[in-house]
């Protein structure tokens, strides 16, 4: 889930894919698209979270969670991340 640190929430940190595996060439998600994806703690937890596209390339997506100050980035398997739908509810 995250933790605190002073007087701040900190998501959990994640395990990154290495650039060898990320594949290429990378692009920008512009704008950035909103997506559901897995990623692994540094615990070792499986946890599913709502995040961010911000680029991508042929095998990876590079996913940013937070906001603010807390945000945070990690490159993970393009198979673990689904596009989310925004659905606007009209009166």
């Amino acid at each position: 889930m995250g933790s605190r640190r002073r007087d701040r929430w900190v998501p959990d940190e994640a395990v990154s894919l290495p650039r060898e595996a990320r594949g290429g060439p990378v692009v920008d998600v512009a704008p950035p698209a909103p997506v559901r994806a897995w990623i692994r703690t540094r615990a070792g937890l499986d946890r599913r979270i709502e995040a961010r596209a911000i680029a991508a390339s042929s095998d990876a997506v590079l996913i940013e969670w937070g906001s603010g100050q807390a945000a945070t980035a990690t490159w993970v398997w393009r198979a673990a991340v689904k596009r989310r739908v925004e659905v606007t509810v009209t009166p």
